[in-house]
């Protein structure tokens, strides 16, 4: 590794950050004494053991790199740092097929019996959390197939970890936008504003971008249903920050759909806050963005009444 970045301090500040244990991340390929030593600087890894711990951290290499100011070494990640939620997303085509739906859930079943076994064997936070979310996926499907099969799901030790996070990666971005329909309000818009302080200033991390996008999206629509208006105006606040951390077209329609639907909540002014969530779906057509505009324009409905499906605010499905 390149000498001029402090590999092991990086290390250490990400896995404490995270409250993770030595032992939690210790295995065959790399033990809890030179996983000690390289962070303490007396030893050096290579970059396939390197590999290996970030997997076992869920830490991308580039947010690493970014991190210990370093040039990234490596491409764009993949799922293999983010563990088995890539395995955990349901689309529009499988949720209207019962029987993809049956088989999306023979798998999960198989899934669950597996990351359980994983969690009995070697106990840990991170092997807790992805039991957790495997349940929270079969839910999903049986929210579609047969909801009385629903089961109760103990989010609490998620909720633990991502407050007590002294600073975020994108996989703890992707855990909080799986679980917080599982939140209640006030600790959805803690977290919502912890995750928002912890934005990189590195350019080279753009890969959140887009799900936090979603996720302050989601939770702005939970709020709004829920009619936590003060709420939906912090949230709004932070997709402003967001836009200007990266100045994405997609995200000042977002915010003009946003402040519409906003102006819509008053007393006096459904008719401009509808003519603002009109504008937005109108430069998404514009723009050619036609499932954007088709998912925008059903949201109107919803919200103005001629639509009675509920308003989900689901940052999970794509």
């Amino acid at each position: 590794m390149d000498s001029n970045m402090d590999v092991g301090d990086t290390l250490k500040k990400f896995r404490t950050a995270k409250n993770i244990r030595m032992n939690d991340v210790a295995d065959e390929t790399i033990s809890q004494p030179f996983l000690s030593r390289v962070e303490r600087g007396e030893s050096d890894i290579s970059v396939s053991r390197l590999n290996h711990l970030l997997q076992e951290l869920h830490v991308t290499p580039v947010e690493f790199f970014a991190a210990a100011n370093s040039t990234p070494g490596y491409q764009d990640p993949d799922d293999a740092y983010f563990g088995y939620f890539p395995q955990l997303t349901l689309d529009s085509r499988t949720v209207h097929d019962v029987n993809l739906l049956k088989l999306r859930l023979a798998k999960s079943k198989i899934l669950l019996a597996k990351v359980r076994s994983e969690y009995q064997i070697k106990p840990s936070q991170w092997r807790l959390i992805t039991w957790r979310s495997v349940q929270l996926f079969v839910n999903r499907i049986y929210y579609h197939l047969d909801p009385s099969k629903i089961g109760f799901i103990d989010v609490a030790p998620i909720q633990s970890y991502l407050l007590n996070l002294d600073s975020w990666t994108l996989m703890d971005v992707i855990v909080f936008s799986f679980f917080a329909d599982q939140l209640n309000s006030s600790v959805k818009l803690r977290l919502l504003k912890s995750m928002s302080s912890h934005i990189p200033n590195s350019g080279v991390v753009q890969s959140w971008s887009s799900i936090m996008t979603s996720i302050v999206f989601s939770l702005f629509q939970q709020f709004m249903v829920a009619n936590k208006i003060d709420f939906a105006y912090s949230a709004l606040n932070i997709m402003e920050d967001i836009r200007n951390q990266f100045s994405h077209t997609d995200d000042e329609i977002t915010l003009l759909f946003m402040r519409g639907w906003l102006q819509y909540a008053k007393n006096g002014q459904e008719k401009n806050g509808i003519r603002q969530m009109n504008d937005a779906v109108s430069i998404l057509a514009i723009l050619k963005y036609t499932q954007a505009a088709k998912e925008f324009r059903q949201l109107i409905d919803q919200i103005i009444g001629n639509d009675p499906t509920p308003i989900v605010g689901d940052a999970w499905f794509n």
